[in-house]
């Protein structure tokens, strides 16, 4: 065993201290470097979208009165007395 030698095994290390880590850059084909793909829905679709992730009973609710309108039972007087209570109640400005 020579200890004369000053170098140690793998020779003279830096007097500075440990050095800090670099950044890593991730390869160049994973960087942005130009547009990017879109996606643009129109309205329709969406109100669609909407209307097909509905909850069973409420499409049941819809078939119900889709079948009282097409019967004629669905407008009773009690029904058009209640919606024009709430319309006006809804928009004060238009009473008379």
């Amino acid at each position: 065993m020579d200890i004369g030698r000053t170098d140690g095994v793998g020779g003279a290390g830096r007097i500075e201290g440990p050095q800090r880590p670099h950044k890593i850059m991730p390869p160049a084909y994973t960087q942005k470097t130009g547009p990017t793909d879109r996606v643009d829905i129109s309205a329709q679709a969406h109100l669609v979208s909407e209307a097909l992730s509905l909850p069973a009973s409420r499409t049941e609710r819809i078939e119900e009165v889709r079948q009282l309108i097409e019967s004629g039972r669905f407008d009773t007087p009690e029904r058009l007395e209640g919606a024009l209570t709430r319309f006006l109640e809804e928009n004060p400005d238009l009473r008379a």
